[in-house]
């Protein structure tokens, strides 16, 4: 979900304006998702890179939009929405690892989509906490297979992405997901992600169906 200041900077808004756009989208990309059976849908919303350099009133504003996510998806967290988070949200204050905890809970036997919140990424960080797992299992590092790497990644409990969106016209991966995605497709859009609307999802979701997927065990 990228170029969010960018886009409040062009049109002249305060960040929490424009945070709030980043939230009111966020609904609209869940409505699109469930209205095309998908059942994983996972928003990057926060790198550690950006937790740490970013203005700390910009930090304090998207600490506070985190805090209201039960808020504005109060409809979809009270009937069918999974809530999720993976990375290391022990970085956030205290009070947003239990907000965002206390709804993992209160949604933990919704079955209609799995929302993944993904909070203060590094991939380098993932790779440190998968060895510290591993050293506490005393895992022979020879025995290790593509299957048990998986294992111990912070997103062992979820299914590899078969599509990666990026928005803002930016095209790297910036190593999203960088395990997982070795047969995910890609589609970078120009539009910022407050303007990233339901009609462009539906366009990146057309263009997935449409790609015939051949890969080695077909």
């Amino acid at each position: 979900m990228d170029w969010n200041r960018r886009w409040a900077k062009k049109k002249w808004l305060l960040n929490i304006k424009w945070h709030k756009a980043w939230a009111n989208n966020v609904e609209k990309i869940i409505e699109t998702a469930i209205d095309n059976n998908i059942e994983y849908l996972t928003l990057w919303a926060l790198s550690k890179e950006n937790l740490i350099k970013r203005d700390p009133k910009e930090i304090q504003s998207i600490i506070k939009l985190i805090n209201n996510i039960e808020t504005f998806l109060s409809k979809m967290i009270q009937n069918w929405l999974k809530f999720e988070t993976i990375w290391d949200i022990s970085l956030l204050p205290k009070k947003s690892q239990i907000i965002l905890n206390s709804i993992k809970e209160k949604t933990k036997n919704n079955t209609k989509i799995t929302l993944i919140l993904a909070l203060v990424y590094s991939w380098k960080d993932e790779i440190i906490r998968w060895l510290q797992k591993i050293n506490q299992k005393w895992i022979d590092l020879t025995k290790i297979d593509s299957n048990t790497f998986k294992n111990y990644l912070d997103t062992a409990n979820f299914p590899d992405p078969d599509l990666i969106i990026r928005t803002g016209w930016v095209q790297r991966h910036s190593w999203f997901l960088l395990y997982t995605s070795e047969y995910s497709e890609y589609y970078f859009s120009d539009l910022m992600w407050p303007d990233f609307n339901k009609l462009e999802f539906q366009n990146a979701i057309n263009l997935f169906k449409k790609t015939q997927r051949r890969f080695w065990w077909n």
